[in-house]
């Protein structure tokens, strides 16, 4: 039945690539007229044409974006390969029932279920792997408007009885936090909405009685809204009003604070984690015995992120990874009484950088990456290396969960060809064995090979970890049509990872690339700061060395090659088509920033600051200027097919972003190639998208790069 299915979609497929040669032209795209606004900066003016188009309440911007989806809508649905794309993703992300997202507390086990065509995943409880599931929470429950909303956060008390769950609705991140019993699913009458979200994310860890916890808040402004920014740490106990929970910790600190938070196993220290915006590093501090928080940590430090703790207690201490002598990390045990610098290391730093810390009885287990690549490691209490888990090559570590005080041990992986699956680990042999819990793929993998290769890079100072997948078969004389793809920004690490709807890609003969670039944190905190501020131009550089290898070693050449990022890869793609538009045939860019000036002024802009700078420097301005990829667009060069996606409920990039961009590049592009807006209502940055959004969105993406790659 594969092959058949296989078969059918390529004959549909190949038709439909030669139909295509009627749209080559230019489109006729929704007038945008040019209203020229100027800033100046430190004695440099600089002209905006398309400011008009930042505001979203104004019906003249509505009618624009629009006509901009309408034309990119109709254009996608024209094209003959459309329909058995549809046909053929659906089937392929029709999977049998996905789980995630496990906490284990003594017998307890908490997790996601998702079994598509499901809108959104529920919270199911089970004891042990031997007990049965239950759902505590199913978001169908709680719909609005018909549609449910989707669960973010989960935080399971001490003993296992509570889970502590955000919801928000349509991708706004706005979350609402509650409390179920994981026994009996009953929803307690905890309910705090405005918990935070977006680029303040909820923050929440238990006391260790399990009857309350510290929580964060987004602040209350004077007309009753809430404020995205400056969000602070409150004290709730069960069963009281959220209005009268006592305030902790956070006036006085940065607007752009974003907390992470852990309490010891006996409940006697507790810690907090405060980064000051996107992608930079944080300060710490811990409590004993109820005294005040103390600061035991610096940004210089070089300890967590906005993304991630960068630690967590084992014992009474606080085990901490830092960068700050090893680009890779060493763990660092900071006891009571002590500061990071007084601290013992527990790890050492090695090869591998250090990502994460799991307590399990009698010590801890490490998440590990080698270059985007997972692995994982088990230590004694005293930091002694007992094992190096059993994890395959080019696969990422999606569970590695147990608890402190004993019990089942649960380590999860999936890879690009392998959907994910729990194993149970033994600690004393080092061996795992099915728990029967995993994910199966309708789509027949075993004709896909993944490979890794090392491409230098353009100044010759680092070889990139790039990972290409394709079948077996695939045409190898450079007309492949191949999807890059990147991120490269805030020290986040790439990964490899399964996603069933690429089958319905690579079937067809095309190629699948990611590049590990510089940017994120595959190699650690220097590859971060390799491309960040002022070399942020870095990244861009490091997707051409990936693009010119792919083209020189068989695979997609510049005409049979797209690009994609999303987010800060957004970012990466309107910086690499401006830079190097010869390079790629097509590019989809997803919920992206371009207009480096303008983004601080947003409601999360300034969260971004540390990664891509301050206009309000002037030491910055001038590369800023030069970076920003609404800036570098120049009338009459020939830019390649470019697809941006966007969000209306967007709360982390502006949608105004694409708006301007495209409207620059359909006013100055050169070339025949269709310049489109495709503006999403219903949907924010993606976080919590539904299954058909999922699945509908995958199939605009496939659509696009196969209208412009073959």
């Amino acid at each position: 039945m594969i092959a058949v299915r296989i078969l059918g979609i390529a004959a549909s497929l190949s038709l439909g690539a030669s139909a295509f040669a009627f749209a080559a032209g230019p489109l006729a795209y929704p007038p945008a007229p040019q209203r020229v606004v100027t800033d100046t900066y430190f004695g440099t003016t600089v002209a905006d044409p398309y400011r008009w188009l930042e505001d979203p309440k104004s019906p003249e911007v509505r009618a624009w974006a629009t006509a901009e989806t309408k034309l990119t809508r109709a254009f996608l649905d024209a094209q003959p390969t459309r329909a058995a794309y549809a046909k053929r993703v659906t089937e392929l992300n029709t999977t049998s029932t996905e789980r995630f997202g496990l906490r284990i507390r003594g017998t307890r086990w908490i997790y996601f279920r998702l079994t598509p065509p499901q809108a959104q995943p529920v919270l199911v409880s089970r004891d042990g792997l031997a007990g049965a599931e239950h759902v505590i929470f199913d978001p169908a429950s709680m719909k609005q408007n018909g549609t449910p909303p989707a669960v973010d956060s989960t935080f399971l008390s001490p003993d296992g009885s509570r889970l502590a769950f955000t919801t928000q609705f349509g991708g706004s991140e706005d979350e609402t936090l509650r409390v179920v019993d994981t026994a009996t699913g009953a929803l307690s009458s905890d309910v705090v909405a405005h918990a935070g979200g977006g680029e303040s994310p909820v923050a929440l860890t238990w006391d260790a009685d399990g009857k309350g916890f510290l929580r964060t808040q987004w602040p209350k402004n004077a007309d009753g809204s809430y404020a995205t920014a400056g969000i602070l740490i409150y004290h709730h106990v069960l069963g009281t009003d959220p209005t009268r929970d006592t305030y902790v910790f956070g006036k006085g600190l940065s607007p752009r604070a974003e907390y992470r938070l852990a309490t010891s196993e006996s409940g006697d220290a507790q810690a907090i984690s405060v980064a000051d915006g996107d992608g930079v590093h944080a300060t710490v501090y811990v409590r004993r015995g109820g005294a005040a928080f103390a600061r035991v940590a610096t940004p210089e430090d070089a300890i967590g992120d906005s993304d991630d703790f960068g630690g967590t207690f084992v014992g009474d201490e606080l085990a901490v990874i830092s960068k700050k002598r090893d680009s890779r990390g060493e763990v660092v045990a900071i006891g009571p009484g002590q500061t990071f610098a007084t601290g013992r290391i527990l790890v050492p730093a090695s090869p591998l950088v250090i990502e994460g810390i799991v307590p399990i009885a009698g010590g801890f287990m490490t998440r590990d990456v080698d270059g985007g690549d997972g692995a994982a490691r088990l230590f004694g209490v005293d930091g002694t290396l007992r094992q190096t888990l059993p994890i395959p090559k080019i696969s990422t570590v999606t569970a590695l969960a147990g608890d402190p005080q004993g019990g089942s041990i649960v380590i999860g992986y999936f890879d690009y060809t392998t959907p994910n699956k729990w194993l149970l680990y033994d600690p004393a042999t080092n061996a795992v064995k099915a728990t029967g819990i995993e994910t199966t793929s309708k789509g027949d993998f075993s004709n896909i090979v993944a490979e890794r290769v090392f491409v230098p890079s353009l100044d010759g100072k680092v070889k990139i970890p790039l990972e290409i997948v394709r079948a077996k078969n695939a045409k190898t004389d450079g007309t492949a049509p191949t999807i890059l793809t990147a991120y490269g920004a805030y020290g986040t690490i790439s990964r490899p990872g399964f996603n069933a709807s690429l089958l319905a890609w690579l079937e067809h003969g095309g190629v699948f690339a990611q590049a590990m670039i510089r940017g994120g944190g595959e190699y650690g905190e220097a590859w971060h700061q390799a491309a960040r501020l002022q070399t942020k131009t870095t990244s861009s550089d490091d997707v051409a060395a990936c693009a010119k290898w792919l083209g020189s070693n068989g695979f997609g050449t510049a005409k049979h090659l797209g690009i994609d990022g999303v987010s800060a890869g957004g970012f990466l793609m309107g910086l690499a088509l401006t830079r190097d538009p010869g390079l790629y045939r097509a590019v989809l860019s997803e919920v992206g920033i371009y207009d480096l000036l303008r983004v601080e002024l947003t409601p999360n802009g300034a969260f971004n600051t540390p990664e891509f700078g301050t206009v309000k420097d002037a030491t910055q301005f001038p590369w800023m200027l030069q970076q920003s990829p609404y800036h570098r667009v120049v009338r009459g060069r020939a830019y390649p097919a470019v697809m941006m996606t966007t969000g209306e409920n967007d709360p982390r990039v502006d949608p105004y972003m694409s708006r301007k961009m495209i409207a620059r590049l359909q006013a100055d592009n050169a070339s025949p190639y269709p310049i489109l807006l495709l503006q999403r209502s219903g949907e924010g940055h993606g976080i919590g998208n539904s299954f058909d959004q999922r699945v509908a969105n995958m199939v605009d993406r496939l659509t696009f790069f196969e209208s412009q790659l073959r």
